[in-house]
């Protein structure tokens, strides 16, 4: 009885060392902790295809954990700030932030997101214009996910039909040399220049940021009298005076006006590849070009950006320490398993990332038929991001955006004569909707 009793206790003694040890190795074994992740994002076509495939590169450096990705199709934002403001209920470990939005999000709750900076993440290695607006006191709160980097898409069969060749600008242009190219164009075709959707800020928004200005001031209230802006509006109001841009209302409409071949050209990023792709029949008559530089001001580059999304870990959620871990390993890795993942996401999706080393991938260099001359696009569209001056939002970004936007529909309709009363009326339909200057 007594050896089977000394038995029993050395073999409860084995089986809790062995426990302990188990226990002991399930952070090396897990990487990161619980063993699933849960992720937040819209368009499943294009983040969520990307996001799924970071998580079947991660199986193989760590098979352990499960990234499980959620489609939110309809105002993600709203429903993570409904989480946030019931102590972060419901909320996800990762979810995906426009860049324009974040910074309200960071400044209306501090401390939500996890200092990834602190974690560890070496941003010298993204697109630095990203990083701006997902930074706050020393802290960087996001991963950098795709780029809007811009340039001027132009269709060649009509620059040689107004007896140009298109060879002649694939090159670093001004606006006045573009605006000069519309003029011969409309005169040689009868077609106007550029496709314009009344209802987005997104043409001036280019302009402006490709100077390196802001919006804002560095103490959050607006800046509508730089000169980037006034030159911006003037440049526009010159080719809408001209005849030059093709104004249509909404984004399907203007989807049309180029797609249709209505305009010779239009002013966009490099996500509306996917879409000039949908017709096949313009094969070989598309070329992008650098984003045209606003002259006379200091710091203009040719470069600009348009849209873009980052990755945040929040940090309350239950799987914290996986999340952290997943990103890094995938997101920001020169490992060959995460840069090839970078790879793949630009073939099947469009969708190129900003972090600086996945550009040797070999989708990022090769020549693409769609376009004249088998014009490396991508390749062009990653040198011109590594370009774009640092951008900056603050929470009162989209009020902004539709007062300026509202002016610039004033001046095309006739009704505000020049850019300084453009600014004035935006000035003051802003201090209604916001109450400040």
């Amino acid at each position: 009885m007594k050896k089977v009793f000394t038995g029993l206790v050395a073999v409860l003694a084995v089986a809790t060392l062995l426990s302990c040890a188990k226990k002991a190795e399930a952070p090396a074994a897990t990487a990161a902790g619980p063993s699933k992740v849960v992720v937040w994002c819209w368009d499943p076509n294009f983040n969520g295809y990307s996001m799924n495939q970071a998580a079947e590169a991660y199986k193989k450096i760590n098979p352990n954990v499960t990234i499980e990705v959620v489609d939110i199709p309809e105002n993600i934002e709203g429903k993570i700030e409904a989480g946030l403001q019931a102590g972060g209920a419901g909320l996800p470990d990762i979810a995906l932030f426009q860049d324009y939005i974040i910074e309200k999000f960071v400044q209306n709750y501090p401390g939500v997101f996890v200092d990834l900076k602190a974690e560890g993440v070496d941003f010298s290695k993204f697109a630095q214009y990203k990083v701006g607006p997902m930074s706050e006191g020393g802290k960087t709160y996001g991963i950098p996910f795709d780029t809007g980097s811009t340039g001027f898409y132009l269709r060649s069969d009509m620059v040689k039909a107004a007896g140009l060749n298109p060879d002649d600008y694939q090159k670093n242009l001004t606006w006045s040399e573009l605006i000069k190219l519309g003029e011969t164009i409309k005169a040689k075709t009868g077609k106007p220049f550029i496709a314009y959707d009344s209802t987005s800020f997104d043409f001036l928004r280019i302009m402006v940021q490709s100077t390196g200005s802001q919006f804002f001031k560095a103490d959050g209230t607006v800046d509508f009298t730089s000169p980037a802006m006034l030159k911006s509006i003037g440049y526009l109001k010159t080719m809408n005076d001209k005849g030059l841009l093709y104004m249509t209302e909404g984004w399907n409409n203007w989807l049309a006006a180029f797609n249709g071949g209505e305009t010779a050209g239009f002013l966009s990023a490099i996500w509306i590849i996917g879409t000039l792709k949908s017709q096949p029949a313009n094969a070989g008559k598309w070329m992008a070009i650098p984003t045209p530089l606003v002259e006379g001001v200091a710091g203009a580059q040719n470069a600009s950006n348009n849209g873009g999304s980052s990755w945040y870990v929040f940090a309350k959620g239950p799987n914290k320490a996986a999340a952290v871990e997943f990103l890094k390993k995938t997101w920001a890795s020169e490992d060959p398993a995460a840069l090839e993942f970078y790879n793949t996401i630009l073939k099947g999706a469009g969708a190129m990332g900003t972090f600086l080393p996945s550009r040797v991938g070999s989708n990022y260099t090769a020549a693409d038929d769609f376009f004249y001359k088998s014009q490396p696009v991508y390749k062009d569209f990653a040198a011109w991001m590594a370009n774009v001056p640092n951008l900056m939002y603050t929470a009162n970004y989209a009020a902004m955006r539709d007062t300026v936007r509202n002016g610039l529909n004033r001046m095309f309709a006739g009704e505000l004569k020049t850019p300084d009363a453009v600014v004035a009326a935006a000035a003051e339909e802003y201090k209604q909707i916001t109450g400040q200057k």
